[in-house]
């Protein structure tokens, strides 16, 4: 059907379009989509967005033809090199697929400012000839060589623009990082909108929370109880638990300056600290950082808050699997047993649930009944080695940053000193952890319990005690024997 069309040029009173016209007259019936975008909507209303819709409808309607969709990339940037910009991959979709005849834009940048994207589009371009494209702002026929050849140019500017601004910005944010000062963007849950001042509601909410992760809870039971009443994050949106634990992995709780997703350093490497108010103790801050990158937590176990007391406590006598609780919906009862060998168990070996928590539960109230709470305040016994090692790490790569040491040298050094650092690392982790299970042990457990969440209970549990044995029942029958135990105390 394009077979008699050839390219023309057309002009209008304001704006640039490129049409296709036909013998005996242009064509009017095109079906054109409108594509607009703005890098940054710091009020969320779509303003910039809507404004160009605007222009680009008078344009389109000004040569005739007809909007049949809108493509809205709003708060969104066509430069950085991770972004993804759904509304521009459909309209190249559309285009492709035939389902348009062309594309009305307010100005090129907003609709390239990679040379990647322009080329994509200038395939498309190729492979359907009489596509129409039009700017408001400027005068590009991406249909034509010379057109081509001045928009790779125009993106080319365009995107050294970007990089010479992102550049400055990347700067400015380090410079302000170093000086402490907090910067734009959402408000952070806790602080007031100066991001500077506490604020008095949600403050005391992290601290709570950051006792209750101490003491046991799940960031699910957090969420859910925070969901339940109400309490919402700063964008307005429920509380999940990758959200909040963010929020509280975050080194702004405890008064240090972030900067790219970590503390920021100063140019001699100490932490910088924030002009503003920290919520949690330093000290405590990294208790909550251990217990939440504690591999114990990962899994699917812990995806929805722990049901049964015992679970992934009790061990299996016979095969030394852990214990799983079943629930016995008939009778409103529940068990714990021995997963089947299909799931890495014997499947050999069950026992009352109701009877095991008892049990357990009321040694622990008999163990504590007659002790006060006491907190191992002894240091770490690796703190000296894990400073040697990073000490060490330090002086090779400074000696090779002087060119003393090669690279054949250093690096094999470093890497083995930085595993032995992770594995440091990972035992301070396991030790804060346990300190924090210990600190935040309900003082009176035997009046408190009725109160705690199971996560809690499990916590005073695991503080106590290093083994609870199942062993096979010696005689028939449902009746729980406590013989069948066997603990091992901390």
């Amino acid at each position: 059907q394009h077979a008699t069309k050839q390219s023309k040029r057309v002009l209008g009173q304001e704006g640039v379009c490129f049409g296709v016209a036909r013998e005996g007259g242009l064509d009017m019936g095109h079906r054109v989509g409108a594509y607009v975008r703005i890098s940054e909507d710091l009020d969320g209303m779509g303003l910039g967005v809507a404004r160009q819709e605007e222009d680009c409808r008078a344009l389109a309607e000004r040569r005739g033809w007809t909007v049949t969709d809108v493509f809205r990339d709003n708060d969104v940037s066509a430069y950085k090199a991770r972004a993804v910009r759904p509304e521009f991959e459909r309209m190249l979709g559309a285009m492709e697929a035939g389902l348009l005849d062309g594309v009305v834009v307010y100005d090129l940048d907003r609709f390239a400012r990679k040379p990647s994207d322009l080329e994509r589009a200038i395939v498309i371009f190729d492979s359907r000839p009489g596509l129409l494209f039009a700017t408001v702002q400027s005068d590009i026929d991406l249909s034509a060589s010379d057109g081509r050849t001045m928009a790779r140019v125009m993106v080319a500017f365009a995107n050294k623009s970007s990089m010479d601004t992102s550049r400055r910005v990347a700067r400015k944010h380090l410079e302000l990082a170093r000086a402490g000062v907090p910067v734009g963007g959402s408000r952070p849950f806790g602080w007031q909108a100066d991001r500077r001042s506490l604020d008095g509601t949600e403050a005391p909410l992290l601290r709570k929370a950051a006792a209750d992760l101490l003491a046991g809870v799940g960031l699910h039971t957090i969420c859910r109880a925070w969901n339940d009443a109400g309490i919402t994050t700063t964008r307005g949106n429920p509380w999940r638990k990758s959200v909040l634990k963010n929020a509280m992995l975050s080194p702004r709780l405890a008064g240090f300056r972030v900067h790219q997703g970590g503390i920021a350093r100063a140019e001699d490497g100490t932490p910088v600290r924030g002009k503003y108010e920290p919520i949690l103790d330093v000290d405590i801050w990294e208790a909550v950082c251990a217990v939440l990158r504690s591999p114990s937590r990962g899994g699917k176990a812990h995806s929805g808050g722990r049901k049964y007391l015992l679970s992934g406590i009790a061990r299996c006598a016979l095969c030394g699997r852990c214990l799983t609780g079943n629930a016995v919906k008939k009778y409103g009862t529940f068990y714990y047993a021995c997963k089947p060998p299909t799931s890495g168990g014997c499947g050999r070996l069950s026992a009352s649930g109701k009877g095991l928590d008892d049990l357990i539960s009321g040694l622990v109230f008999t163990y504590l009944a007659d002790r006060q709470v006491e907190v191992n305040v002894e240091p770490w016994t690796g703190e000296e080695a894990l400073l040697d090692v990073t000490a060490r790490i330090e002086e090779l790569m400074a000696a090779f940053a002087r060119r003393e040491l090669s690279s054949d040298v250093v690096f094999p050094a470093v890497a083995q000193m930085e595993l032995d650092l992770s594995v440091l690392r990972d035992e301070r982790s396991a030790w804060m952890k346990e300190q924090a299970l210990v600190a935040h042990r309900p003082s009176d457990v035997t009046e408190a319990w009725p109160t705690l969440v199971v996560e809690q209970r499990r916590a005073v549990i695991e503080s106590l005690l290093s083994a609870v044995v199942v062993h096979p029942a010696t005689t028939r029958g449902n009746r729980f024997d406590p013989e069948r135990v066997e603990v091992a105390w901390r």
